[in-house]
């Protein structure tokens, strides 16, 4: 799909990283929180009440709120090469930014503005790779039993398309509290006994037991729909609530008050469908990007 370009930067050695989109010839976005703790940069610009028309990148990042500083590389980038929102002196970058908490997984550190630019240098047009690399690299589920052992997240990518090419594409990076199941309703990836069980976190709390402390670990899912239909921000607030549908599919308990998830619904394209169809097919496209993300989970 044509419209934008994906790289990422991984620190395998620190356990974090930061994934980037750039859409240089601008795109429509909006976006739906359903996380009580994100870490967010420059979303209300995304609002659909807001002047200001498009967004010319996106950058996603591991080490919490710290990591949105990594919004500057992304940003010297873009206005290197002028583009942005044309302003009487000059070109302004509109980088909105989103992150997850993975300072425990390795190293507490962040990922850097450098290290955004290096993501950007990297960029491909359409680009679609998974696994544990940029703002997944330290992601991991399954932290709400006593006792327990998690497994490794990751980002993930999937994309639902029709026979007239009109595409929904998914990218999510998955670092939840709770487990990631797949269609069939069974557990994936999440929280393990010692013997290698799943101890099945939704049924750990409905037999009413107390959760850990989970901000000891904190969390968060951050997911991205991309496509090449046309739509206002409006339009795309509403497909992005729908899309959210694909989150809670996957991943139980979900929306918790110790995740920041955040889904960004965005339109890189002219194809025309109607608003339905594609928040239908946006909330099949993130389910299936947060089933790959975990897709070689390990216990960890």
């Amino acid at each position: 799909m044509d419209g934008y370009k994906t790289g990422h930067y991984t620190n395998q050695k620190a356990g974090t990283g930061v994934s980037v989109f750039l859409f240089e010839n601008g795109a429509t976005g909006s976006y739906w929180i359903c996380g009580s703790a994100p870490a967010t940069h420059e979303l209300a610009v995304l609002d659909p009440d807001n002047s200001v028309p498009h967004l010319y990148g996106l950058v996603l990042a591991g080490g919490s709120a710290y990591g949105l500083h990594a919004a500057l590389g992304v940003m010297t980038y873009l206005g290197e090469r002028r583009i942005g929102h044309p302003t009487p002196h000059g070109v302004v970058p509109i980088v909105p930014a989103a992150a997850i908490y993975d300072l425990s997984y390795q190293l507490a550190v962040a990922p850097t503005a450098e290290e955004a630019y290096q993501a950007c240098l990297a960029a491909e047009s359409g680009r679609m790779q998974s696994g544990r690399i940029g703002a997944g690299t330290g992601a991991t589920v399954g932290k709400l039993v006593p006792q327990t052992l998690s497994m490794s997240g990751g980002l993930g990518t999937a994309e639902v398309r029709l026979p007239d090419g009109v595409i929904a594409r998914a990218y999510a990076v998955v670092n939840a509290v709770g487990d990631v199941r797949d269609s069939a309703r069974g557990i994936i990836a999440g929280a393990r006994y010692s013997d290698g069980s799943f101890a099945n976190c939704e049924r750990y709390l409905l037999s009413g037991q107390a959760e850990i402390d989970l901000f000891r670990h904190a969390n968060t899912t951050l997911v991205v729909v991309i496509t090449n239909a046309r739509f206002h921000k409006s339009e795309l607030k509403r497909i992005a609530k729908m899309a959210a549908a694909g989150i809670s599919r996957a991943i139980t308990p979900v929306f918790t008050q110790f995740d920041g998830d955040i889904l960004f619904c965005i339109s890189a394209g002219d194809k025309q469908i109607s608003e339905l169809t594609m928040g239908t097919m946006a909330a099949e496209a993130v389910n299936l990007a947060i089933m790959d993300a975990v897709k070689g989970s390990e216990v960890i």
